[in-house]
Protein backbone atom coordinates (compact mmCIF):
# COMPACT_ATOMS: atom_id res chain seq x y z
CA UNK A 1 0.00 0.00 0.00
CA UNK A 2 2.85 2.37 0.88
CA UNK A 3 4.55 1.52 -2.45
CA UNK A 4 1.33 2.31 -4.30
CA UNK A 5 0.96 5.66 -2.49
CA UNK A 6 4.57 6.53 -3.28
CA UNK A 7 4.01 5.60 -6.95
CA UNK A 8 0.83 7.71 -7.06
CA UNK A 9 2.63 10.71 -5.53
CA UNK A 10 5.44 10.43 -8.06
CA UNK A 11 2.95 10.29 -10.94
CA UNK A 12 1.16 13.40 -9.69
CA UNK A 13 4.51 15.21 -9.38
CA UNK A 14 5.52 14.21 -12.91
CA UNK A 15 2.21 15.41 -14.31
CA UNK A 16 2.61 18.75 -12.54
CA UNK A 17 6.13 19.17 -13.90
CA UNK A 18 4.97 18.29 -17.40
CA UNK A 19 2.19 20.87 -17.16
CA UNK A 20 4.62 23.55 -16.05
CA UNK A 21 7.07 22.60 -18.79
CA UNK A 22 4.38 23.03 -21.45
CA UNK A 23 3.66 26.60 -20.34
CA UNK A 24 6.36 28.76 -21.92
CA UNK A 25 5.19 31.82 -20.08
CA UNK A 26 5.42 30.17 -16.66
CA UNK A 27 8.81 28.62 -17.31
CA UNK A 28 10.30 31.79 -18.73
CA UNK A 29 11.03 29.97 -21.98
CA UNK A 30 10.80 32.17 -25.06
CA UNK A 31 8.51 31.42 -27.97
CA UNK A 32 10.55 30.00 -30.84
CA UNK A 33 8.09 31.05 -33.58
CA UNK A 34 6.68 34.27 -34.94
CA UNK A 35 3.53 33.64 -36.98
CA UNK A 36 2.84 36.02 -39.85
CA UNK A 37 -0.50 36.19 -41.66
CA UNK A 38 0.13 37.46 -45.18
CA UNK A 39 -0.66 37.04 -48.84
CA UNK A 40 0.83 33.96 -50.43
CA UNK A 41 2.49 33.60 -53.81
CA UNK A 42 5.13 36.13 -54.82
CA UNK A 43 4.46 38.33 -51.79
CA UNK A 44 5.28 35.55 -49.35
CA UNK A 45 8.32 34.58 -51.39
CA UNK A 46 9.64 38.14 -51.28
CA UNK A 47 9.04 38.28 -47.53
CA UNK A 48 11.03 35.08 -47.18
CA UNK A 49 13.84 36.33 -49.42
CA UNK A 50 14.19 39.90 -48.19
CA UNK A 51 12.55 40.37 -44.77
CA UNK A 52 13.43 37.05 -43.12
CA UNK A 53 17.21 37.59 -43.30
CA UNK A 54 16.87 40.98 -41.60
CA UNK A 55 14.63 39.49 -38.92
CA UNK A 56 17.11 36.66 -38.33
CA UNK A 57 19.84 39.19 -37.53
CA UNK A 58 17.92 40.03 -34.34
CA UNK A 59 16.25 36.62 -33.78
CA UNK A 60 18.52 33.86 -34.97
CA UNK A 61 16.67 31.22 -32.92
CA UNK A 62 13.15 32.25 -33.91
CA UNK A 63 11.47 30.64 -36.90
CA UNK A 64 9.19 32.73 -39.13
CA UNK A 65 6.02 30.79 -39.88
CA UNK A 66 3.80 32.17 -42.64
CA UNK A 67 0.07 31.53 -42.81
CA UNK A 68 -0.79 32.52 -46.39
CA UNK A 69 -4.39 33.35 -47.25
CA UNK A 70 -6.54 36.00 -48.84
CA UNK A 71 -7.39 39.12 -46.84
CA UNK A 72 -10.96 38.02 -46.14
CA UNK A 73 -9.76 34.80 -44.50
CA UNK A 74 -7.33 36.74 -42.31
CA UNK A 75 -10.07 39.15 -41.23
CA UNK A 76 -12.37 36.23 -40.39
CA UNK A 77 -9.69 34.48 -38.32
CA UNK A 78 -8.90 37.71 -36.43
CA UNK A 79 -12.58 38.20 -35.58
CA UNK A 80 -13.20 34.59 -34.56
CA UNK A 81 -10.15 34.55 -32.29
CA UNK A 82 -10.68 38.00 -30.79
CA UNK A 83 -11.53 36.74 -27.29
CA UNK A 84 -8.88 34.02 -27.10
CA UNK A 85 -5.26 33.40 -28.04
CA UNK A 86 -4.51 34.60 -31.52
CA UNK A 87 -2.90 32.67 -34.34
CA UNK A 88 -1.05 35.67 -35.76
CA UNK A 89 1.79 37.57 -34.15
CA UNK A 90 1.91 39.85 -37.19
CA UNK A 91 -0.87 40.36 -39.70
CA UNK A 92 -0.44 42.13 -43.02
CA UNK A 93 -3.36 43.90 -44.69
CA UNK A 94 -4.18 46.92 -46.82
CA UNK A 95 -4.71 50.17 -44.97
CA UNK A 96 -8.49 50.09 -45.33
CA UNK A 97 -8.97 46.52 -44.13
CA UNK A 98 -6.59 46.93 -41.22
CA UNK A 99 -8.63 49.98 -40.25
CA UNK A 100 -11.63 47.67 -39.86
CA UNK A 101 -9.63 45.67 -37.32
CA UNK A 102 -8.60 48.86 -35.52
CA UNK A 103 -12.23 49.96 -35.32
CA UNK A 104 -13.14 46.58 -33.81
CA UNK A 105 -10.35 46.89 -31.20
CA UNK A 106 -8.56 43.82 -32.53
CA UNK A 107 -5.20 45.48 -33.18
CA UNK A 108 -2.58 46.53 -30.61
CA UNK A 109 -1.49 50.15 -30.46
CA UNK A 110 2.21 50.00 -31.30
CA UNK A 111 5.10 51.08 -29.11
CA UNK A 112 7.26 52.68 -31.77
CA UNK A 113 10.26 52.80 -29.44
CA UNK A 114 10.51 49.05 -30.14
CA UNK A 115 10.72 49.66 -33.90
CA UNK A 116 13.94 51.65 -34.46
CA UNK A 117 13.50 51.82 -38.24
CA UNK A 118 10.16 53.59 -37.76
CA UNK A 119 12.01 56.89 -37.39
CA UNK A 120 12.57 56.74 -41.16
CA UNK A 121 8.91 56.27 -42.18
CA UNK A 122 7.93 58.80 -44.83
CA UNK A 123 5.67 61.68 -43.75
CA UNK A 124 1.93 61.04 -44.06
CA UNK A 125 2.35 57.25 -44.00
CA UNK A 126 2.52 56.86 -40.21
CA UNK A 127 -0.20 55.08 -38.25
CA UNK A 128 -0.35 54.27 -34.51
CA UNK A 129 -1.48 50.68 -35.19
CA UNK A 130 0.57 49.45 -38.16
CA UNK A 131 3.80 50.09 -40.00
CA UNK A 132 3.60 50.81 -43.73
CA UNK A 133 5.41 48.20 -45.78
CA UNK A 134 4.81 49.18 -49.41
CA UNK A 135 2.66 51.87 -50.94
CA UNK A 136 1.54 53.52 -54.10
CA UNK A 137 -0.54 56.66 -54.59
CA UNK A 138 -3.67 57.66 -56.41
CA UNK A 139 -2.88 59.19 -59.79
CA UNK A 140 -4.60 60.26 -62.95
CA UNK A 141 -4.11 57.45 -65.46
CA UNK A 142 -4.52 58.47 -69.07
CA UNK A 143 -4.14 57.10 -72.58
CA UNK A 144 -1.30 59.13 -74.07
CA UNK A 145 -2.72 58.81 -77.59
CA UNK A 146 -5.98 60.43 -76.51
CA UNK A 147 -4.72 62.89 -73.90
CA UNK A 148 -1.90 64.78 -75.57
CA UNK A 149 -0.81 66.98 -72.65
CA UNK A 150 -0.14 65.74 -69.13
CA UNK A 151 -3.14 66.72 -66.96
CA UNK A 152 -2.41 69.01 -64.03
CA UNK A 153 -5.65 68.76 -62.04
CA UNK A 154 -8.31 66.26 -61.03
CA UNK A 155 -10.68 68.69 -62.79
CA UNK A 156 -9.77 67.10 -66.13
CA UNK A 157 -12.09 64.21 -65.25
CA UNK A 158 -15.01 66.63 -65.55
CA UNK A 159 -13.77 68.23 -68.79
CA UNK A 160 -16.55 67.98 -71.43
CA UNK A 161 -13.85 67.25 -74.01
CA UNK A 162 -13.62 63.74 -72.55
CA UNK A 163 -17.34 63.04 -72.32
CA UNK A 164 -17.93 59.32 -72.81
CA UNK A 165 -14.22 58.60 -72.37
CA UNK A 166 -13.96 58.49 -68.57
CA UNK A 167 -13.82 55.14 -66.77
CA UNK A 168 -14.84 54.44 -63.17
CA UNK A 169 -13.84 51.29 -61.28
CA UNK A 170 -16.85 50.84 -59.00
CA UNK A 171 -15.07 48.98 -56.18
CA UNK A 172 -13.01 52.06 -55.37
CA UNK A 173 -15.59 54.77 -55.98
CA UNK A 174 -14.28 56.65 -52.92
CA UNK A 175 -11.23 57.70 -54.97
CA UNK A 176 -13.59 59.77 -57.04
CA UNK A 177 -15.14 61.40 -53.99
CA UNK A 178 -11.61 62.28 -52.90
CA UNK A 179 -10.86 63.78 -56.33
CA UNK A 180 -14.00 65.93 -56.17
CA UNK A 181 -13.11 67.05 -52.65
CA UNK A 182 -9.55 67.84 -53.77
CA UNK A 183 -10.81 70.08 -56.56
CA UNK A 184 -12.99 71.97 -54.07
CA UNK A 185 -10.41 72.04 -51.27
CA UNK A 186 -12.31 69.67 -48.95
CA UNK A 187 -9.87 66.81 -48.40
CA UNK A 188 -8.57 67.99 -45.03
CA UNK A 189 -10.14 66.21 -42.05
CA UNK A 190 -13.69 64.99 -42.46
CA UNK A 191 -15.04 67.22 -45.21
CA UNK A 192 -15.24 64.96 -48.24
CA UNK A 193 -19.05 64.85 -48.21
CA UNK A 194 -19.20 68.58 -48.83
CA UNK A 195 -18.13 67.73 -52.38
CA UNK A 196 -20.67 65.00 -53.03
CA UNK A 197 -22.54 67.12 -55.60
CA UNK A 198 -19.30 67.64 -57.49
CA UNK A 199 -18.69 63.91 -57.42
CA UNK A 200 -22.23 63.13 -58.57
CA UNK A 201 -21.92 65.54 -61.50
CA UNK A 202 -19.53 63.05 -63.13
CA UNK A 203 -22.69 61.46 -64.56
CA UNK A 204 -22.79 64.37 -67.05
CA UNK A 205 -19.64 62.83 -68.56
CA UNK A 206 -21.49 59.61 -69.43
CA UNK A 207 -18.77 57.59 -67.68
CA UNK A 208 -18.23 53.91 -68.28
CA UNK A 209 -18.31 51.71 -65.17
CA UNK A 210 -16.07 48.69 -64.65
CA UNK A 211 -16.23 45.92 -62.07
CA UNK A 212 -12.61 44.75 -62.31
CA UNK A 213 -9.17 46.30 -62.55
CA UNK A 214 -8.40 44.11 -65.55
CA UNK A 215 -11.39 45.38 -67.52
CA UNK A 216 -10.50 48.97 -66.62
CA UNK A 217 -6.92 48.48 -67.77
CA UNK A 218 -7.98 46.92 -71.05
CA UNK A 219 -10.37 49.79 -71.72
CA UNK A 220 -7.62 52.32 -71.10
CA UNK A 221 -5.04 50.51 -73.24
CA UNK A 222 -7.42 50.06 -76.18
CA UNK A 223 -8.70 53.64 -76.15
CA UNK A 224 -12.21 52.74 -75.03
CA UNK A 225 -11.62 55.33 -72.32
CA UNK A 226 -9.07 58.13 -72.08
CA UNK A 227 -8.94 58.81 -68.34
CA UNK A 228 -9.44 57.14 -65.00
CA UNK A 229 -8.16 57.14 -61.42
CA UNK A 230 -5.85 54.41 -60.18
CA UNK A 231 -2.58 53.58 -58.51
CA UNK A 232 0.75 54.34 -60.16
CA UNK A 233 1.64 50.68 -59.69
CA UNK A 234 -1.20 49.80 -62.08
CA UNK A 235 0.24 52.03 -64.80
CA UNK A 236 3.52 50.14 -64.49
CA UNK A 237 1.80 46.76 -64.80
CA UNK A 238 -0.43 47.78 -67.70
CA UNK A 239 2.41 49.31 -69.72
CA UNK A 240 4.31 46.04 -69.43
CA UNK A 241 1.45 44.14 -71.06
CA UNK A 242 1.28 46.11 -74.32
CA UNK A 243 -1.38 48.34 -75.83
CA UNK A 244 -1.44 52.13 -75.98
CA UNK A 245 1.02 53.84 -73.64
CA UNK A 246 -0.48 54.77 -70.28
CA UNK A 247 0.68 57.98 -68.60
CA UNK A 248 0.26 58.85 -64.95
CA UNK A 249 0.50 62.01 -62.92
CA UNK A 250 -0.25 63.30 -59.43
CA UNK A 251 -2.56 66.32 -59.74
CA UNK A 252 -1.53 69.64 -58.24
CA UNK A 253 -4.25 69.39 -55.56
CA UNK A 254 -2.51 66.39 -54.06
CA UNK A 255 -3.44 62.75 -53.63
CA UNK A 256 -3.76 59.93 -51.11
CA UNK A 257 -1.61 56.85 -50.44
CA UNK A 258 -2.54 53.22 -50.91
CA UNK A 259 -0.67 51.45 -48.12
CA UNK A 260 -0.05 47.79 -47.35
CA UNK A 261 1.30 47.29 -43.87
CA UNK A 262 1.72 45.06 -40.87
CA UNK A 263 0.41 45.26 -37.33
CA UNK A 264 0.25 43.17 -34.15
CA UNK A 265 -3.09 41.72 -33.02
CA UNK A 266 -3.93 42.46 -29.39
CA UNK A 267 -3.90 38.71 -28.63
CA UNK A 268 -0.57 37.94 -30.31
CA UNK A 269 1.49 35.23 -28.60
CA UNK A 270 5.00 36.48 -29.39
CA UNK A 271 4.87 40.26 -29.21
CA UNK A 272 8.61 40.75 -28.77
CA UNK A 273 9.45 38.91 -31.97
CA UNK A 274 6.53 40.61 -33.73
CA UNK A 275 8.14 44.00 -33.09
CA UNK A 276 11.42 42.72 -34.51
CA UNK A 277 9.59 41.48 -37.60
CA UNK A 278 7.92 44.86 -38.15
CA UNK A 279 11.32 46.49 -37.81
CA UNK A 280 12.75 44.10 -40.43
CA UNK A 281 9.96 45.08 -42.84
CA UNK A 282 11.32 48.64 -42.73
CA UNK A 283 14.97 47.76 -43.39
CA UNK A 284 16.03 49.87 -46.40
CA UNK A 285 17.61 47.01 -48.34
CA UNK A 286 14.48 44.89 -48.01
CA UNK A 287 12.36 47.87 -48.99
CA UNK A 288 14.29 48.43 -52.23
CA UNK A 289 14.00 44.76 -53.16
CA UNK A 290 10.23 44.89 -52.68
CA UNK A 291 10.00 48.03 -54.81
CA UNK A 292 11.94 46.38 -57.61
CA UNK A 293 9.88 43.19 -57.50
CA UNK A 294 6.38 44.35 -56.50
CA UNK A 295 6.08 47.67 -58.35
CA UNK A 296 5.33 49.72 -55.22
CA UNK A 297 7.32 52.54 -53.65
CA UNK A 298 9.35 52.25 -50.47
CA UNK A 299 7.90 53.61 -47.21
CA UNK A 300 11.14 54.81 -45.59
CA UNK A 301 13.27 57.81 -46.49
CA UNK A 302 16.60 55.99 -46.23
CA UNK A 303 15.86 53.39 -48.93
CA UNK A 304 18.15 54.28 -51.82
CA UNK A 305 16.45 53.54 -55.11
CA UNK A 306 17.99 54.13 -58.52
CA UNK A 307 16.64 57.00 -60.62
CA UNK A 308 15.20 54.44 -63.02
CA UNK A 309 13.35 52.60 -60.25
CA UNK A 310 11.96 55.87 -58.88
CA UNK A 311 10.75 56.74 -62.37
CA UNK A 312 9.07 53.35 -62.75
CA UNK A 313 7.43 52.77 -59.36
CA UNK A 314 8.36 55.56 -56.95
CA UNK A 315 7.80 59.24 -56.44
CA UNK A 316 10.17 62.16 -56.50
CA UNK A 317 10.61 64.37 -53.42
CA UNK A 318 8.26 66.92 -54.99
CA UNK A 319 5.64 64.26 -55.72
CA UNK A 320 5.98 62.77 -52.25
CA UNK A 321 5.01 66.13 -50.78
CA UNK A 322 1.72 65.86 -52.70
CA UNK A 323 0.88 62.51 -51.08
CA UNK A 324 -1.29 63.44 -48.10
CA UNK A 325 -2.53 61.40 -45.19
CA UNK A 326 -6.17 60.39 -45.06
CA UNK A 327 -8.43 60.03 -42.01
CA UNK A 328 -8.97 56.28 -42.37
CA UNK A 329 -11.42 56.14 -39.49
CA UNK A 330 -13.62 58.72 -41.23
CA UNK A 331 -13.55 56.79 -44.51
CA UNK A 332 -14.22 53.46 -42.79
CA UNK A 333 -17.12 54.86 -40.78
CA UNK A 334 -18.85 56.32 -43.85
CA UNK A 335 -17.89 53.87 -46.57
CA UNK A 336 -21.04 51.71 -46.46
CA UNK A 337 -23.39 54.72 -46.57
CA UNK A 338 -21.35 56.30 -49.36
CA UNK A 339 -21.47 53.07 -51.35
CA UNK A 340 -25.26 52.92 -51.14
CA UNK A 341 -25.49 56.54 -52.22
CA UNK A 342 -23.04 55.96 -55.07
CA UNK A 343 -24.99 52.94 -56.33
CA UNK A 344 -28.28 54.84 -56.13
CA UNK A 345 -27.29 58.25 -57.46
CA UNK A 346 -24.31 57.66 -59.76
CA UNK A 347 -23.73 54.09 -60.92
CA UNK A 348 -27.40 53.56 -61.76
CA UNK A 349 -27.69 56.71 -63.88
Amino acid sequence: MRKFSLFLSMMVLLLMLAACGGDKTSSGETNSEVVVGAWGGDYQQFLTDYVNPKFKEANSDTEVVYVPSDASSRLTKLRVEKEGNGTFDVVQLSYDTIQEMIDEEIMMKLDYSKIPNSENIKPNLENPYFVPHIYSAGVLLYNEKLVKEEPQSWEVLWDPKYKGKVGVYVDVFDRWLYAAAAVEGNTEGQNWEKSWDKFASITKQNPKFYTSQEALGTALKTGEIALTIGWKSRAVQWNESGGDPIGNTIPQEGTYPRIYGGGIPANAQNVEAAYDYLNAMLEPEAQVEFAANMGYDTTVVNAEMSDELIEDVGFSKEETKLVKSVDLGYVSENYAAWKQKFDREIASE
